[in-house]
């Protein structure tokens, strides 16, 4: 099997771990052959970058992606919590960080009524399209979208997705998601989830696109840890034994599957200015690709980091970062994700396929099942 030659390729390889060994060895911010941008890939390291003031989450000159620039998926970009330090931002994140917490009964209670829906007829050829579909669902039905806007939402979030990744794609679906959630928000009554959101501090302008974030964020994060939870009760035949015998939760899995595939393999970093990192000096406008999928098997954090431990004691984890911008959702993600596993394994659908070879979503930080 020819390794990946950067940690973009790694996203959809394979077998990225022995990879990920080989950026993790040295330690300490460094660069490969053939590949510009600094590389953080053991833990030490990425925590550094991840709590460091230096390090911030656009690059000077471009705060919005160049092809997004006057669009309305530029628009929406450039008004979320996690592309931006500072100013208004952090009062935007403390809602958040307060209200979906919260509610979390309430997600676990719709994403098994939306597992239920999705996953109805037991298909592995499904399996992706459902996964990607699930948490719009449920965070669209939260914030009161109508029923018959659902698929049309899955539809506009993938859009805006593709185009923040690639080249330009119509911004239509980014305007469609903010009118959406405008109408949620001016709704009388509103639900429990959209009026949590408008509570606390943080700019009126700034709740509703960061309410779209919370679907367009929540979009591949999810659906690759289901993924992952899936893949993982496949190839590891006992734990579907630990589980009928109380040894552990599904719970338990889901979190071991958060560190052993991460979902979100990998994040990046820009330095506005000189300065030392991780005892690294970084020139101004340096970036650095955070390999959060290297970090979960360091060794020093997490011992036997290969194995798939669901009751491992004192799980290290930096899937959903660390530091100002640390995910705001992990328990929303993990709840969908629980719902929709428990939903599948009760069908009695074979999972061994997920055992061998999968093909996996075009990315260059999330790893995401594409199919078998």
């Amino acid at each position: 099997m020819t390794p990946p030659t950067d940690p973009y390729q790694a996203v959809t390889h394979p077998d990225p771990y022995p990879y990920y060994t080989e950026l993790r060895t040295p330690g300490g911010l460094h660069r490969i052959r053939g590949f510009a941008p600094w590389i953080a890939a053991d833990a030490a390291t990425v925590r550094a970058v991840l709590t460091s003031e230096h390090c911030r989450v656009r690059p000077s000159a471009e705060p919005v992606p160049p092809q997004l620039v006057g669009s309305a998926a530029g628009a929406l970009f450039g008004r979320l919590v996690r592309m931006n330090d500072g100013g208004p931002y952090p009062a935007v994140k403390q809602t958040l960080s307060r209200a979906l917490p919260e509610a979390l009964r309430e997600v676990e209670t719709e994403s098994r009524r939306q597992a239920e829906r999705l996953f109805a007829e037991p298909s592995l050829s499904r399996l992706p399209d459902a996964a990607l579909q699930l948490p719009v669902f449920v965070l669209a039905t939260l914030l009161g979208f109508p029923e018959d806007t659902l698929e049309a939402t899955v539809r506009d979030v993938e859009s805006y997705v593709r185009s923040v990744a690639g080249p330009t794609v119509s911004s239509e679906g980014a305007a469609r998601l903010n009118e959406r959630v405008a109408a949620c928000f001016q709704a009388t009554p509103r639900t429990a989830f959209t009026a949590r959101l408008m509570s606390g501090p943080g700019a009126e302008e700034l709740r509703v696109p960061n309410a779209v974030g919370l679907l367009t964020q929540a979009y591949e994060a999810t659906a690759g840890l289901l993924g992952a939870t899936l893949r993982a009760i496949a190839r590891e035949p006992a734990l579907r034994e630990q589980l009928s015998r109380g040894e552990c939760t599904l719970d338990d899995v889901v979190q071991e599957a958060v560190r052993y595939e991460s979902p979100v393999q990998n994040t990046r970093r820009f330095t506005h200015a000189a300065a030392t990192v991780a005892g690294q000096e970084l020139e101004a406008g340096a970036t650095v690709v955070v390999v959060l999928a290297a970090a979960n098997r360091d060794p020093l954090e997490n011992p036997r980091p290969d194995a798939f431990l669901p009751r491992r004691v004192g799980r290290q984890t930096f899937t959903f970062g660390l530091g100002a911008h640390a995910c705001p959702g992990p328990l929303l993600a993990t709840a969908m994700a629980t719902a929709a596993a428990e939903h599948v394994l009760a069908t009695g659908l074979d999972l061994s396929p997920l055992s061998g070879a999968v093909t996996w979503r075009a990315s260059t930080n999330t790893r995401v099942l594409g199919g078998l």
